[in-house]
C-alpha cells in the first residue's frame, strides 16, 4: 500500500519562509530609496487625480482648485473629458499634460 503525500514538509516551508523574506528585503530597499517624482503644476496634477477618478468610479467629478490666483473649477466625466474654466491642455486619451510628452 502506497501512501498519498498530504501537506508540505517542514523543508519545503522552510524554503518559502527564506524565499519571502529575501523579496521582503529587496522591497523594503527599493522603498527606502524610492525618489519622489519633481513637483509640476498642482492644479494639473489635482485636475489629472480627478479624472481618474471620475473613469474609476464612474461618477462626474466637480473640483475648485485654489493656485496662485483665482481658483480654478474644473469637471471630470467619466468617459474621460475634464472641462475647466480655462484651457488646460490635458489629452482626452492618456489625461497627461500635452506639453509633458
Amino acid at each position: 500500500m502506497t501512501r498519498i503525500p498530504r501537506g508540505v514538509t517542514l523543508m519545503e516551508l522552510i524554503i518559502v519562509l527564506a524565499l519571502l523574506g529575501i523579496m521582503a528585503g529587496v522591497v523594503g530597499l527599493t522603498l527606502h530609496s524610492a525618489r519622489p517624482v519633481p513637483g509640476g503644476n498642482p492644479a494639473l496634477a489635482a485636475v489629472a487625480a480627478a479624472r481618474d477618478s471620475a473613469i474609476r468610479t464612474g461618477l462626474t467629478v466637480v473640483m475648485t482648485v485654489h493656485g496662485d490666483g483665482s481658483p480654478l473649477w474644473a469637471t471630470a466625466f467619466p468617459d474621460g473629458r475634464v472641462v475647466a474654466d480655462m484651457p488646460l491642455g490635458i489629452d482626452l486619451l492618456t489625461g497627461q499634460h500635452e506639453h509633458a510628452r
